[in-house]
């Protein structure tokens, strides 16, 4: 895949700012997340690992980028900014870096509506919600998030994505810098038979992508509103496609690796 030019890289930009929520369904946006991830977010992820210290994934900064995109303020902002640059991908580029720089330095915030829920000793997911808290059901919140993430995969036959939903919603995250590392690291996904790079694309629908988590977590929308529908939210569709595109490379690695 060659990179595209910057006024083809501005035109679709423009078009995702100005068409609606037609062009998040669209080939053009599913040629957008590939080319932020081929040829713009692996050396954001390195600069900000150069600068700070700290390991911030590539699909992240793809993540990142899309949600800005999708967001009405930030996203027109990002298009006036590159109508007027000599060069787009520059341009896009240096926001990139200033939002990866900004979510390397979020340390703070709960996911709330996980994190304070009623329940039993030992599983959050096995508590029943009061009524009165206003709140979805958590084996509903469950069901309703695992049927999502099936729908944007290929291989929900073969794998068990209710198993890896169920373990995210067992586990909130208590500290942002921090949840998305260890699930990582989890030796549970590893039984199922995820890698780490797909139990982190999982982590950003589920929870959701740092550093407002609350924008793109399937598990809040669900929780706040049982009717929520992810295909009409924006965010939530990008971080769903920026899911599958992270599986689909994950599966491309591992069948070389075995072919190796």
């Amino acid at each position: 895949m060659q990179r595209w030019s910057g006024n083809r890289l501005k035109a679709v930009v423009m078009a995702a700012t100005s068409v609606g929520r037609d062009f998040w369904s669209s080939a053009d946006c599913a040629e957008l997340v590939d080319q932020v991830d081929q040829y713009l977010s692996g050396q954001i992820s390195r600069s900000v690992r150069a600068k700070l210290g700290y390991a911030i994934e590539r699909d992240e900064v793809t993540n990142t980028v899309l949600v800005r995109l999708a967001e009405a303020s930030t996203g027109q902002a990002l298009a006036s900014g590159m109508l007027s640059s000599r060069d787009p991908w520059a341009y896009l580029a240096k926001c990139a870096g200033i939002w990866a720089i900004g979510q390397a330095g979020h340390r703070v915030g709960e996911l709330d509506a996980l994190v304070h829920l009623p329940g039993v000793a030992t599983s959050a997911a096995d508590a029943g919600i009061d009524p009165a808290h206003g709140l979805t059901p958590l084996p509903v919140v469950i069901e309703k998030t695992a049927r999502t993430v099936e729908a944007f995969v290929d291989d929900a036959a073969e794998r068990s994505y209710r198993a890896a939903v169920r373990w995210f919603a067992e586990n909130p995250p208590t500290h942002q810098g921090h949840g998305h590392a260890e699930a990582r690291r989890a030796p549970e996904f590893a039984r199922m038979g995820f890698a780490p790079d797909e139990v982190a694309a999982l982590a950003r629908v589920t929870w959701g992508g740092r550093p407002n988590m609350h924008v793109t977590s399937l598990f809040r929308a669900f929780l706040l509103d049982d009717a929520f529908d992810p295909h009409a939210s924006r965010p939530h569709r990008l971080a769903l496609m920026n899911m599958r595109a992270a599986l689909a490379r994950a599966g491309v690695q591992a069948d070389q690796g075995r072919a190796a």
